[in-house]
């Protein structure tokens, strides 16, 4: 039976699973552009607000930020899910980091008992892994993505870093600077920079995953 997923690839020696894959690349892609989408939406909200009280309009744009990482966020845990299911049906190569990762013995029970959603099962089990995982400063998300044979450019380490840190003080800090407590200056280009950015990352990513799913 064929796998269920929108990518033709080529046929080698490796070993197939006859399940279905929960996790779709399209439904991926789908899910990180309806919340960019949500995200770049705000800019309307702060233009209006600009006009006549600029610290609603910067608050709006700290806002962005926050809801650009947890996008980020939820798509490198996506693509991780995705390129572990992908391994598991033998579509990809496996990595030394996948087969050094550790399921639980009630899992590989309930594997060997119904077959037929084993690969529903696996999904479930890496989102119980990875929910208090945090995969977005840039070491953790590389390590991560070097689970399923993926990366990000080195070149983005200082920006993924410096996201990570100015979503973490906008949302634990009120975005103040310790000590004087002044708010840390934000403009629109900033936020679009930002994003910018983020959307570089994430389609290098997409093309590594479309070019696995060509072999």
């Amino acid at each position: 039976m064929k796998i269920a997923d929108e990518t033709p690839r080529k046929e080698d020696s490796r070993k197939k699973r006859s399940v279905r894959l929960v996790v779709k690349i399209f439904d991926v892609r789908a899910h990180f552009n309806e919340n960019i989408k949500d995200v770049e939406a705000k800019f309307g909200l702060a233009k209006r607000e600009v006009k006549t009280d600029l610290h609603s309009a910067e608050e709006i744009w700290r806002s962005q930020v926050v809801f650009l990482e947890s996008s980020l966020d939820f798509y490198i845990h996506e693509i991780v899910k995705y390129g572990f299911l992908k391994i598991f049906n033998g579509d990809w190569e496996e990595t030394e980091q996948s087969r050094n990762f550790r399921l639980r013995f009630p899992l590989l029970m309930k594997m060997y008992k119904d077959a037929g959603n084993a690969a529903q099962s696996l999904s479930d089990e890496i989102d119980e892994i990875n929910r208090e995982n945090c995969f977005l400063n840039f070491d953790n998300m590389q390590n991560n993505l070097k689970m399923v044979g993926l990366k990000v450019d080195g070149k983005y380490k200082p920006f993924v870093n410096e996201l990570y840190g100015r979503r973490n003080k906008i949302a634990h800090q009120s975005d103040r600077i310790p000590g004087s407590a002044e708010k840390c200056v934000i403009k629109e280009t900033d936020v679009k920079s930002y994003i910018k950015k983020v959307k570089e990352i994430v389609s290098s990513i997409d093309e590594q995953v479309k070019e696995n799913n060509k072999r």
